[in-house]
């Protein structure tokens, strides 16, 4: 049996749908060719691999439990390749029908070439500049780095990088072409042992290009047959830096191939200017990140400044100086308040109510040490005149770019909403489609996650939420309740509290309890926007101070009395719950009394954070899952003391996660000793 003519290789990083197209073209341009397709996938999340191996099972699939990286996968499936030529190809291409014929006969009749890449353009159409470039040497990356080759693109001194100068449908020998698209010659590739794995992504090719060359090959750019590339795609799932990656790789490249041509000062140089470079957009991305932030720290330094302006007219300078110390207490009391309440997070960038209300608690607090610290005292005028400042500037910004946004939705689909619908059912689809209908909305329908991911537009398992939240820069997550049930759901709003994103459900179910919520239509459909406060970072280390506070004071307070009352009754320390080591009560004997004080060795477990004081059932029923702490009681008990069934337990915990307050745990706790009195 002789060889195929061309081993293709492709590795796939969560980019399913990019995917199975380029398959797809693949296998229009191999007609009446003898070609072997290699895909090795990095750890997808979004069932690439489940579906590469369900829908071409002629493929070579690899499968890795973990991301190795671009040149280590390609490497994988080289090593196990037998074509006459190898072509590394990205996922997130497509090809021309007649592409691999165009090369092959090229590479045939071009002995001396050992690379060659086709003309490549973007989505757009237009040409995609890494296709043909030069190598980064000092004097051709610095016009790159200054930004002079965009400024003069058709200048043979600027332009050198990507060669823009040259004509992009002529075909000519260059330094170096796109790792999107290599047609290698097989044997001087295996000589050469693929790519380089010291790098994890980008500058392979750079290198791979370079080792040809030295080999005393040529790199070709070939403009008879043209491919799309949608760059980036895999890129934006990656789970590193990629910003980072790229320069470092620019780095590695310049000291492994031309760091001992040039001088140690030109050397120093050349590395210092990647550094300044990466730091500009650095700070530009730092920048981009906290601008809503800074904007808001403005305003109220503005509005605070105006009321001192406003209360001091004539002697505003002085004034400013002696105030200060003051004013710069009361803006970072306010800005943390801002922080804390969200309205940082992506979801929440404007919206313009959470950002009036979360002005309140600060206000709260800055009044106290204004009407009730002697220091402070003086400033009673200016502290009311700035809130009412920020009470108008800081949501007012937000309605007007909140408005301004929604204009430019439905033309610019990247400034919206990224959207995850959890659950491919009826009412998933429903939505899905809704989003996709109407985009003055806001919305971006990203794609589904699902326990099933035979979905064309299931992007991840449900058990891989947190990750496709990052992967996937999620704003909002819509959890269509027709495909899980509340206590699935339950769970997985508790995995994504941690994250900086707006959950909704869809309220089909006649059974739920949701308590205060918003909700908002969509169309047609309206949602509930939900919101597990108890489990936000500030509310988790409240709610424990309070427990760990009172379990402390108790135990030392109630000691004597506690012991006392056990020895009188005779009880004995046994288990109530078996998740819970050493969470134990006073039981009474055998016709005993049970003692008054039968709960104080909870107060322990309380101190250790085992337990709290209202949260979950000790014992939860059969056949229902914990979702939040034990507490010494809770909800479910100020309510019935009987055993509620598993779909009792699930709406009562929902409820009391979406709607804690203390005022909420004062009352529980009130009940379950009116309830334990009166049974």
């Amino acid at each position: 049996m002789s060889n195929p003519d061309i081993s293709i290789i492709i590795v796939s990083y969560n980019v399913k749908t990019f995917l199975q197209h380029c398959i797809h073209s693949i296998q229009k341009a191999s007609k009446g060719l003898d070609v072997e397709i290699f895909v090795v996938d990095n750890n997808s999340i979004d069932g690439s691999g489940e579906m590469v191996q369900r829908e071409f099972p002629d493929i070579i699939f690899i499968g890795n439990d973990k991301n190795l990286g671009f040149g280590k996968a390609n490497n994988q499936a080289l090593k196990r390749s037998l074509g006459k030529y190898v072509l590394f190809l990205n996922p997130d291409t497509l090809i021309e029908e007649n592409t691999l014929r165009i090369f092959l006969e090229f590479m045939d009749n071009n002995q001396k070439v050992g690379i060659a890449g086709p003309k490549i353009l973007n989505s757009d159409g237009s040409l995609q500049l890494a296709c043909r470039r030069s190598f980064p040497l000092p004097s051709i990356a610095l016009p790159k780095l200054l930004g002079l080759s965009s400024l003069f693109p058709k200048s043979k001194v600027f332009g050198k990088y990507n060669l823009t100068y040259l004509d992009p449908d002529e075909s000519y020998a260059v330094d170096a072409i796109s790792g999107s698209f290599m047609f290698c010659r097989g044997s001087l590739i295996r000589e050469l042992g693929g790519f380089d794995e010291d790098f994890f992504m980008y500058g392979e090719d750079l290198d791979l290009c370079r080792r040809v060359q030295l080999k005393n090959s040529l790199v070709y750019y070939v403009a008879d047959t043209t491919i799309i590339h949608h760059k980036g795609e895999s890129s934006k799932s990656a789970p590193f830096d990629s910003l980072l990656a790229f320069y470092r790789a620019m780095d590695i490249f310049f000291r492994k191939h031309f760091s001992s041509l040039y001088s140690f000062i030109t050397t120093l140089f050349f590395r210092l200017g990647i550094i300044a470079h990466l730091t500009i957009n650095f700070l530009g991305k730092l920048f981009h990140a906290i601008r809503l932030p800074l904007l808001d720290g403005i305003l109220i330094s503005a509005s605070l400044a105006c009321a001192l302006l406003i209360r001091f007219p004539k002697d505003f300078g002085p004034e400013f100086s002696h105030y200060l110390p003051i004013l710069g207490s009361y803006a970072l009391v306010y800005f943390l308040f801002l922080a804390l309440g969200g309205s940082y997070r992506r979801a929440k960038h404007y919206d313009f109510v959470r950002a009036a209300v979360n002005l309140f608690p600060g206000f709260i607090l800055n009044g106290f040490f204004t009407f009730f610290i002697l220091r402070f005292a003086q400033s009673r005028l200016i502290f009311l005149l700035s809130f009412g400042l920020m009470l108008l500037f800081l949501p007012l910004w937000r309605i007007f770019a909140s408005r301004r946004r929604s204009k430019h939705f439905q033309e610019h689909s990247e400034s919206a909403r990224r959207t995850l619908v959890v659950g491919a059912g009826n009412e998933g689809l429903r939505i899905a489609a809704t989003l996709g209908l109407h985009p003055e909305l806001g919305y971006l329908f990203v794609g589904f996650a699902d326990k099933n991911l035979s979905h064309p537009k299931t992007i991840g398992s449900t058990g891989d939420l947190s990750q496709l939240i990052k992967t996937r820069k999620i704003d909002h997550v819509i959890f269509s309740s027709d495909v899980f049930s509340l206590g699935e759901i339950i769970a997985m709003i508790a995995e994504l509290a941690p994250f900086p994103i707006s959950i909704k459900i869809i309220p089909e179910k006649e059974n739920m309890i949701f308590g205060k919520a918003v909700i908002e239509s969509l169309d047609d459909i309206s949602v509930i926007e939900m919101e597990y406060i108890i489990l936000k970072p500030i509310w988790k280390i409240a709610k424990r101070t309070v427990d760990f506070l009172i379990a402390l004071i108790s135990i030392l307070v109630l000691a004597p009395l506690a012991y006392l009352s056990k020895w009188l009754s005779g009880s004995l320390p046994v288990k109530f719950s078996e998740d819970i080591q050493k969470g134990r009560i006073w039981h009474r004997k055998k016709n005993g009394h049970e003692p008054w004080f039968y709960w104080y060795p909870m107060l322990f477990s309380l101190l250790r954070g085992e337990m709290t004081i209202v949260g979950d059932l000790k014992n939860i029923p059969d056949g229902s899952r914990r979702y939040y702490k034990p507490g010494m009681t809770s909800i479910m008990r100020s309510e019935k003391p009987a055993l509620p069934s598993p779909e009792e337990h699930e709406r009562f915990i929902h409820y009391y996660m979406s709607n804690f307050s203390f005022v909420l745990d004062v009352e529980i706790v009130f009940k379950t000793l009116v309830l334990k009195k009166d049974k």
